[in-house]
């Protein structure tokens, strides 16, 4: 058991690598589609599987779009600074 521990304890030490390139940042969408799923499934009353289904579907389309759009306004930022 404390061997285990002590595994567990080490992957705090030596953190994982995720690489800087552009398609690590695809990692986002099933992020995002959890945080959906799960904050509409705390804020409806009633479940209704179409309506909810729905719900998560406009919430994500959402949430994709602002983070989307903070990327390419801080990258034409980045790039007006830089320049």
């Amino acid at each position: 058991m404390p061997e285990r521990i002590a595994e567990m304890l080490a992957g705090f030490r030596a953190p994982l690598d995720i690489p800087t390139a552009p398609a690590s940042l695809l990692w986002m969408f099933p992020l995002l589609i959890s945080i959906a799923i799960v904050y509409k499934a705390t804020r409806l009353r009633v479940l209704f599987w179409r309506r909810f289904f729905l719900e998560v579907l406009v919430l994500f389309l959402t949430l994709s779009g602002f983070m989307i759009l903070a990327g390419v306004v801080l990258n034409l930022l980045v790039w007006l600074i830089t320049r």
